[in-house]
């Protein structure tokens, strides 16, 4: 049990020479060698206020009352940092040896303020020559020990920061901020890592230098940096510097957690359309950033909604709006509609969507991009490969297809979004050999015609809705198809039998050929060419859609083609109208009476006149001549009679017989 006692007696004895050495410290001493050590080092003035205390647990060294370090002059606030307390850690066995030397200092409670100046100066820069250069006059040597200066733990706990960017305008803050480093070697590698509240969401940060001096001088070093929030993650390694600011390295993030990214940025996240990441994203790329704060991505590779997105990217400053600029190849793009059911709405009959539609975004920044894609949905159509360009200057969009696949065919063309005032929309579009059905189905909600063609449509629209847009429209349309049917309505049957019943399920019309033009103002298309040849009839027509009402009147006149020995050839309108969704199809039986009673009477009035030509002849002796009225031939015939006789009387004058 010697051993045991002795054993006692030395931790007694040790706790005893502790306890003297605590209440023999020089505590003031501590606490002014920090504060004097610090503005030596920085050439800003430490003030620790209060007592000053010692302590033994967890670390040997003493704790300070508050703590304020100065602002730079020119700052807003006369502090830059204001602490509750800072607990300074102290080497035991240089204490024992009678020397002071500071181990560890943990800052409980800062609040720190980071500024930069409209000049571009920032009051973090702590080197002692700061204020010199910035006098313009010459720089001051660095205090002896700058280059020397070493921590073995430094901690901030239950901090505030706050970042003020005068010059751009942005203020950003910190709550419950953590941070924990090391600086074993002032002029080699320290690491960070820390963690802080921003709008009420966690951040975690990891960063490592690889020359902390260099670093705080501005120039450029390496540097690993690494950030957390909920799910998201980002990653940076390469080199940066901020004398002036340059970055550059390899660029990985995983931003699927939207929640997270909302909180964060304290707005909602722009709702994307599906392939761009509406349900996950992530990108890896080589990043590069300058003193102008243009951003250049190369070789990107972004991961969207299980697609991928390649290519390159440039965000270039501008004086008015920043540009983008790039290029882009992707798989499946979905863009969002404007309404979730916008397209059934349109449809059932029920009238467009009359939601606002907002483009306060087109404004935000300029574009100048090449895109790529192996199909686009643009929820009321559909594209497969496409090629095509995007400019966006001044909130007004341009988007040239350059060569386009889609429902079978071939599109050329361009689309615009203007949104500088108002909203207008436009296009110039080509299609080549598409199929109608799928294609007005999508556009239109029209899936009655079958056949393959081409159509030229030139428009423009004004209005803050679809509604509005479509009614307002103006332009112009050229369709032409080949072979194909019309579901829904029997023409020949309905000819042949003078029968309107020859409509709906299971009736249809076969041609060989239809071709129409159609104007459009005011949201109606006006058609007055429709032309149809079928093998059994033809067939022209004219009337008007009215597009935003999505309702027609139309008339269409079909004639049974004669047979060999010359009968049939009968001709019977049909008249469509009402909802294009439901359209009411029947003969037009009115205007036919109306037709055969004026073709009754112009035959009746035929008749007439040529029973008084008849007696013209039989009474007077005229006779029309090719081409003359029986006016003309009565006036020719009078006409040819003085002549005669006057012929005769200068005969007798002149003593002729």
């Amino acid at each position: 049990m010697r051993w045991l006692v002795r054993l006692i007696g030395s931790v007694l004895v040790l706790i005893f020479l502790l306890g003297l050495m605590v209440v023999l410290m020089p505590k003031d001493r501590v606490a002014q060698m920090a504060a004097d050590r610090f503005a030596s080092a920085t050439g800003r003035k430490l003030t620790i206020e209060g007592s000053v205390r010692p302590s033994i647990w967890p670390v040997l060294g003493v704790k300070t009352g508050p703590v304020r370090l100065a602002n730079a002059d020119w700052g807003t606030e006369p502090d830059m940092l204001r602490a509750e307390r800072l607990d300074i850690g102290l080497d035991l066995a240089a204490l024992l040896s009678g020397v002071v030397k500071i181990t560890g200092i943990e800052v409980v409670g800062p609040d720190l303020l980071l500024e930069r100046h409209k000049d571009g100066r920032v009051n973090w820069d702590l080197s002692p020559t700061a204020k010199a250069a910035a006098e313009g006059s010459a720089p001051a040597q660095a205090a002896p020990g700058y280059d020397t200066f070493t921590l073995d733990h430094g901690r901030i706990r239950d901090g505030r920061l706050r970042y003020v960017d005068r010059a751009a305008g942005q203020a950003i803050t910190l709550e419950d901020v953590a941070l924990e480093s090391a600086i074993p070697d002032y002029t080699g590698p320290v690491s960070l890592q820390g963690s802080a509240q921003i709008n009420g969401q966690r951040v975690a940060l990891s960063a490592t230098v690889a020359a902390l001096g260099a670093f705080l001088d501005g120039k450029t070093t390496g540097l690993d940096l690494g950030l957390v929030t909920g799910r998201s993650r980002l990653s940076l390694v390469g080199t940066a510097g901020f004398d002036p600011v340059q970055v550059e390295g390899r660029l990985s993030a995983d931003l699927s957690d939207k929640a997270a990214l909302a909180a964060v940025a304290g707005q909602p996240l722009p709702d994307l359309p599906q392939g761009f990441g509406r349900e996950s994203l992530a990108l890896e790329a080589g990043l590069q950033l300058d003193a102008k704060g243009a951003v250049r991505l190369r070789d990107l590779a972004v991961q969207a909604d299980g697609g991928q997105i390649t290519g390159r990217l440039d965000w270039l400053p501008g004086k008015d709006r920043p540009l983008l600029r790039g290029d882009l190849a992707m798989g499946a793009v979905a863009l969002p509609r404007t309404s979730e059911d916008s397209a059934p709405k349109a449809a059932e009959g029920s009238g467009w969507p009359k939601e606002e539609i907002d483009v306060s975004a087109l404004g935000a920044f300029d574009a100048d991009l090449t895109l790529a894609a192996q199909s686009i949905d643009l929820g009321s159509a559909k594209l497969g490969q496409t090629r095509a360009t995007v400019v966006l200057d001044r909130a007004r969009a341009v988007i040239t297809l350059l060569d386009a696949a889609g429902y079978g065919g071939k599109i050329n063309g361009e689309f615009v979004v203007n949104g500088r005032k108002g909203l207008s929309v436009g296009g110039d579009l080509s299609f080549a050999g598409l199929s109608m059905q799928p294609l007005l189905a999508d556009v239109a909600g029209f899936d009655r015609l079958l056949a393959s063609g081409d159509l030229r449509v030139k428009f423009l629209g004004v209005g803050n809705s679809l509604d509005a847009i479509l009614r307002g429209l103006s332009g112009e349309a050229q369709m032409h198809v080949g072979k194909g049917e019309l579901r829904g309505l029997d023409v020949a049957g309905m000819l042949r039998t003078l029968d309107p019943g020859y409509v709906g399920e299971g009736a249809k019309t076969i041609f060989d050929t239809m071709s129409i033009g159609v104007m459009i103002t005011d949201g109606v298309a006006v058609s007055e060419d429709l032309a149809i040849s079928a093998p059994l009839f033809a067939a022209t027509g004219a009337g008007k859609v009215d597009l935003g009402g999505q309702k027609l009147d139309y008339r269409l006149m079909p004639r049974l083609l004669p047979k060999s020995d010359g009968t049939g050839g009968v001709e019977i309108p049909i008249l469509i109208s009402g909802a294009w969704a439901d359209p009411k199809i029947r003969l037009d039986l009115e205007w036919l009476a109306r037709q055969r009673l004026t073709e009754e009477k112009a035959r009746a009035e035929a008749a007439a006149k040529a029973r008084l030509e008849e007696l013209a002849r039989e009474k007077l002796g005229v006779e029309a001549l090719e081409g003359e009225n029986l006016e003309g031939a009565a006036k020719r015939r009078a006409k040819q009679a003085l002549e005669d006789e006057a012929a005769r009387a200068l005969g007798r004058l002149l003593g002729n017989d």
